[in-house]
């Protein structure tokens, strides 16, 4: 029994072992190759012959026959656990990621201008006003929610200042994109003359 096989001759005996008790089936192809029946899995023709020669796998001498071990290829596959990582392992089909491999969403785009801090996520827009957590927070103008729900058809509510000193724009309907109507926001709220409120007396809107 050899030491080691090549990680090309390896990994087709781990595949092979993989298929079950039914075999392999290969189909030939051009340029010396074998491609596992219903996978992009190709190996090439002289990979079977270490495995031919030696036992590991029954020598049928038909293509179109599944590939099957023998007791010694299932024996060695037996002292020969898959290496951490299964850098030798079996033919595995490339498939859809799973969801702990689905890339994380991307965070909110953030913009920064003239003091006044905006993201955007489900078509809401919250703006953070300048100032918040030192003296006090620099707000709009009373009353320009309303001023800026009837100037604008898409803008369906305003909400806030909260303590933190940010109000929410709700957007909907809107055909703009979110780094559009981000920039409508922040131009909405700058437009106003601001005022000056110390922050222990900003209390939530309902």
């Amino acid at each position: 029994m050899p030491a080691d096989f090549t990680p090309a001759v390896e990994t087709l005996l781990r595949t092979i072992h993989a298929q079950g008790d039914g075999g392999a089936s290969f189909a030939w192809e051009t340029g010396g190759y074998y491609r596992l029946t219903g996978t992009d899995y190709r190996v090439a023709r002289r990979s079977f012959f270490p495995l031919t020669g030696d036992g590991y796998v029954e020598e049928n001498h038909d293509d179109s026959a599944p590939v099957k071990l023998t007791r010694k290829g299932r024996k060695w596959i037996d002292h020969h656990p898959v290496p951490r990582g299964g850098s030798r392992g079996p033919y595995r089909p490339r498939g859809r990621r799973s969801a702990r491999q689905t890339p994380a969403p991307r965070p909110a785009r953030i913009a920064y201008a003239g003091g006044f801090t905006a993201e955007i996520a489900e078509r809401v827009v919250v703006i953070t006003c300048p100032d918040n957590g030192v003296d006090g927070v620099t707000l709009p103008a009373d009353g320009w929610e309303q001023r800026a729900i009837d100037r604008h058809a898409t803008l369906q509510n305003v909400e806030g200042p909260v303590v933190s000193g940010a109000y929410a724009l709700h957007w909907r309907e809107d055909s703009r994109t979110d780094a559009d109507l981000l920039v409508q926001s922040l131009a909405i709220v700058q437009a106003e003359p601001a005022r000056l409120v110390e922050a222990v007396t900003i209390n939530v809107e309902s």
